[in-house]
């Protein structure tokens, strides 16, 4: 991926935990693992609405796009992603293929996550030369470096010359290769296991941070909130490449392999903008503000006539106990009589809130039980007395 040509330095306020004694899970060459290893995310209340079991006799292009790339040593290439017997493979080779010596491969999804549990069980390459990683990243796979770069989220960077050390990053960019000034990460640490054998890592991004996990045991936490940088959709990447010390051609061909990918959604934000805002609607007339979002880069926008109207409605996939948020901007425009209607399948609550004196940031309107689906919705009436700020709201499982 992209750490050969970023810097490694790390900030101080990076959190380590790597702790445990685990047995890697060991299987027959071409086979998938018998016995699943801490498969699932932490805690309860998690519903999975994305997945790849790699069951089919051939990649699903409309899941995946492919890596196609030029990077470091290598040439990425459709050809070298099979899939069989429950697996994908990304078949690592010696051969000559748009200027490189060796080809590698990959798989980037089509569907755009953020916050939530993501988790594949990898097992790499015999012989060294070959950087191994499952992240989330913008981007079609055509290049490391797109335009739209700003998140990075590495559940884990495995070198095939160490093959029992890896590590996990959060990296900010800017757009196309630039780095921003967030990169949080744990160094390359040795795992006490044998990663050319099967184990499962697990990503667990939330508004808070992000925490990575080996074998169901947490390994590092990256305090990464969204006044830092940007929180953005992101594909989720599944690669292999050739990258630092020249391949072992005594070992070629060779191969990485993924299990399965699954993701499971616990909270919802409806956003006023990017893929967040499929449940935002507005009546009347807003325009864009100058006052930041809740996430860094994320716009505001703001009408000002009386009865103008912004809704959020979330589409949730597990039905529980959510406390509900509103994001409110303050600012010394703002309305200082909004109204604030929350409907729960027509049950209704109404309150008022002030934009004009106060700080910025989350308002929580309180916890009840929603069903699944999109009966509940979040309402923002301007009063006229000022100008009403639409963000985002959020429903936090409890």
């Amino acid at each position: 991926m992209s750490r050969a040509s970023r810097p490694l330095a790390l900030t101080a306020a990076a959190l380590f935990c790597l702790t445990g004694a685990l047995v890697p899970q060991a299987s027959a060459a071409g086979q998938a693992p018998e016995v699943a290893a801490a498969a699932g995310p932490p805690g309860t209340g998690w519903t999975q609405v994305f997945a790849d079991e790699f069951s089919a006799g051939a990649v699903d292009t409309a899941k995946w796009n492919y890596r196609t790339d030029i990077k470091a040593n290598s040439a990425q290439r459709p050809q070298n992603v099979t899939q069989s017997s429950g697996l994908l493979t990304i078949n690592l080779k010696q051969e000559s293929y748009g200027g490189k010596s060796f080809t590698g491969g990959g798989v980037i999804s089509k569907k755009k996550l953020r916050y939530g549990y993501y988790e594949t069980r990898a097992k790499i390459n015999d012989g060294a030369g070959w950087h191994t990683s499952f992240w989330l990243m913008a981007g079609d796979g055509s290049t490391t470096f797109p335009a739209e770069q700003r998140t990075e989220v590495d559940g884990f960077e495995t070198d095939s010359i160490n093959p029992t050390r890896t590590m996990h990053n959060v990296h900010g960019w800017e757009g196309s290769g630039v780095h921003g000034p967030v990169t949080y990460g744990s160094g390359f640490y040795d795992t006490g296991l044998d990663l050319r054998q099967w184990h499962t890592y697990g990503i667990d991004w939330s508004e808070s941070g992000v925490k990575f996990y080996l074998d169901g045991t947490l390994k590092y936490t990256a305090p990464y909130t969204p006044s830092q940088w940007m929180h953005d959709y992101t594909s989720v990447w599944l690669t292999s490449i050739a990258t630092g010390s020249l391949p072992d051609t005594a070992k070629l061909p060779s191969s990485a392999q993924f299990d399965y990918v699954r993701y499971w959604q616990r909270d919802y934000y409806v956003d006023n903008d990017g893929p967040a805002a499929y449940g935002f609607s507005t009546s009347g007339t807003w325009q864009p503000s100058t006052l930041s979002g809740w996430t860094k880069g994320s716009p505001v926008v703001y009408a000002c006539t009386a009865g103008t109207k912004a809704t959020w409605r979330p589409n949730i996939t597990g039905a529980g106990s959510y406390e509900v948020y509103l994001r409110k901007t303050a600012a010394p425009e703002g309305d200082p009589a909004a109204t604030v209607r929350l409907d729960n399948n027509g049950a209704v609550t109404s309150s008022t809130i002030d934009e004009r004196t106060g700080s910025s940031g989350w308002t929580s309107l309180g916890t009840q039980t929603y069903a699944a689906g999109t009966t509940a919705s979040v309402s923002l009436t301007a009063s006229g007395t000022g100008c009403v700020h639409a963000d985002a709201v959020k429903f936090v499982r409890r």
